[in-house]
């Protein structure tokens, strides 16, 4: 499913990052200039962001206002990290990629 090489790219750093940081999801997505931002879930007693929270939320601070396509690996993205991408980018491709390698569109 994920034919697009700029799409192989965010499953290829989510990934990597899901492996070397030892996290349960990792997302990265992809800015409407082309950038990428990296992010892994957080879950402390005071703050529990979904790994796609956090890459939004990289991108935003570094100046995005749209995100292209979003790739989540790991454990799966919740309702609301889903909801916050397409309240920037209704149109946005995401993809959920479970441990086993299965792909899905979101």
């Amino acid at each position: 499913m994920l034919n697009d090489s700029e799409d192989q790219k965010l499953l290829t750093l989510a990934e990597s990052s899901l492996q070397r940081n030892k996290v349960s999801q990792s997302a990265a997505v992809r800015d409407g200039i082309g950038r990428t931002h990296v992010g892994n879930a957080i879950s402390m007693s005071s703050l529990d962001l979904d790994a796609l929270q956090v890459a939004l939320a990289m991108a935003l601070s570094s100046g995005a206002s749209i995100i292209e396509a979003a790739v989540v690996v790991g454990q799966t993205p919740s309702l609301l990290a889903l909801e916050n991408i397409r309240e920037i980018s209704p149109k946005a491709s995401i993809w959920y990629v479970e441990m086993n390698g299965t792909v899905r569109a979101v």
